[in-house]
């Protein structure tokens, strides 16, 4: 029913496993972009690709974008990361999140000896509803809202 939303769906996961080891701050921007470009296009397929399979979907997924729109604040993640840090970072490519060694101290104590955190340990949203929270936990809620959305569009057209 959703097959390529899912399809994409399922390429945000591996980026999202990408990004939880990459400490190299270059390629982890790269990864971050694509991210929440693929984050955004699991909707855009949804309604542009999935929809067109049969009116029975096309009429969950059109009411469901308008439960979204109609109810924004039970929908934060969508309005507030999914859409804002797309319109960042591919309208503008500005980044919502600090990133690099100077976001902590860059050096812990650890077992009575200081050592160097790597780049990228803890990236935190700057602002926003999401400020303060790591950029990689935000992508995570992402892609557990888009599950429970396809999930509900396939139950309400599977009645």
């Amino acid at each position: 029913m959703t097959a390529t939303a899912r399809r994409v769906l399922s390429d945000l996961r591996v980026a999202q496993e990408l990004l939880q080891t990459e400490r190299s701050s270059d390629q982890f921007r790269v990864l971050w972009v694509a991210s929440v470009a693929l984050c955004r296009a699991v909707g855009h397929a949804l309604q542009k690709v999935d929809s067109a399979s049969s009116p029975q979907l096309k009429s969950a997924i059109l009411a469901t974008y308008k439960s979204w729109k109609s109810s924004p604040d039970l929908h934060p993640v969508f309005f507030e990361f999914i859409e804002d840090e797309r319109n960042s970072v591919l309208k503008e490519y500005e980044f919502g999140f600090l990133s690099g060694a100077g976001v902590l101290s860059g050096l812990v104590l650890q077992d009575g000896l200081l050592v160097t955190l790597p780049d990228n340990f803890f990236c935190p949203m700057s602002d926003g509803l999401f400020a303060g929270v790591d950029c990689r936990d935000v992508l995570d809620l992402a892609i557990n809202w888009w599950q429970q959305q396809l999930a509900h569009i396939e139950r309400t057209v599977a009645v």
